[in-house]
């Protein structure tokens, strides 16, 4: 990993927690809570910070890129969705709101979720994973919390849902809850009812989230009927990407061709992760570098 690299990440270490192992209002996180999220000791966040990198492993910063979601080689474009998303985000967590989003892959819900996290105070966000269990998705929930997990199952929960009530404003966005075992899934409503009174709750995931709940809810299955109650049976509808937003990717990542945009644009059929390669191999056939 070059040396321009690790300043970048250095950088947003310091933008979340400072250089001092006490939380102040200026930084979102402690020093202590930042490695907590990161997984890794508080003595290698605090040398990342200060410059003293002679004895951390690239190995090292690249677990701490992965976990941030730093990504040094490309450019947030300003699509529909993504500008959308950002208000939305932003009115739901100040009126304690609780919304679903089920929609297609590929139109940039994560990413908006993962700026959207980074430059905002309180926000609680994860991406599930097919393989948790009940306390994987407790785990990762304290993690993004900044705290060490640790207990019983039932310890771990009361950490979370206590930590949560002292939030100013807190929002929890559980991104990829499709991919949800039914253990960790019907977790939702325990959190929800001891926390809706003063959290926002964002669950969303691919269109077959949506069918998950309503196929639950007309079975009978326990706790659907609930979820989508606070769901209001409602699922907001985003965009499929278009001209323009495929063209404010491209040019966002210094590609002003009209017509290899309009080449990926038709080529893409509302993804945007194929525009993303399309843009790589167009530098890289060019011979150029992202911008």
């Amino acid at each position: 990993m070059t040396n321009e690299y690790k300043t970048s990440i250095a950088t947003e270490l310091f933008r979340l927690a400072g250089s001092g192992k006490s939380k102040t209002d200026k930084y979102k996180y402690s020093q202590v809570e930042l490695s907590a999220r990161l997984g890794i000791s508080n003595a290698t966040v605090s040398k990342m910070i200060s410059g003293q990198w002679n004895n951390i492993s690239d190995a090292m910063w690249r677990k701490v890129q992965a976990t941030l979601k730093l990504d040094m080689d490309w450019n947030t474009g300003a699509t529909t969705n993504y500008t959308n998303l950002m208000e939305l985000l932003k009115a739901a967590q100040e009126r304690h709101l609780t919304l679903g989003i089920s929609f297609n892959a590929g139109v940039g819900k994560s990413h908006a979720y993962v700026d959207y996290e980074r430059y905002n105070r309180n926000v609680i966000h994860i991406e599930c994973a097919n393989f948790w269990r009940t306390r994987s998705y407790i785990s990762n929930l304290l993690k993004a919390c900044g705290i060490v997990p640790s207990g019983t199952m039932e310890e771990m929960i009361e950490c979370f849902i206590d930590h949560v009530m002292g939030l100013e404003d807190p929002i929890i966005i559980i991104d990829q809850m499709d991919k949800l075992k039914e253990g960790p899934f019907d977790l939702f409503m325990d959190m929800y009812n001891y926390l809706f009174r003063c959290c926002s709750f964002v669950v969303s995931g691919v269109p077959a989230l949506k069918k998950r709940i309503l196929r639950g809810a007309k079975n009978d299955k326990i706790g659907y009927r609930e979820v989508l109650s606070r769901l209001h049976g409602n699922f907001l509808q985003l965009n499929i990407p278009d001209h323009s937003d495929v063209e404010a990717v491209c040019k966002a990542n210094g590609l002003d061709d009209e017509d290899e945009i309009a080449r990926i644009y038709n080529l893409s059929e509302g993804d945007l992760r194929v525009v993303r390669k399309e843009v790589a191999k167009y530098f890289l056939l060019n011979g150029k570098e992202v911008a």
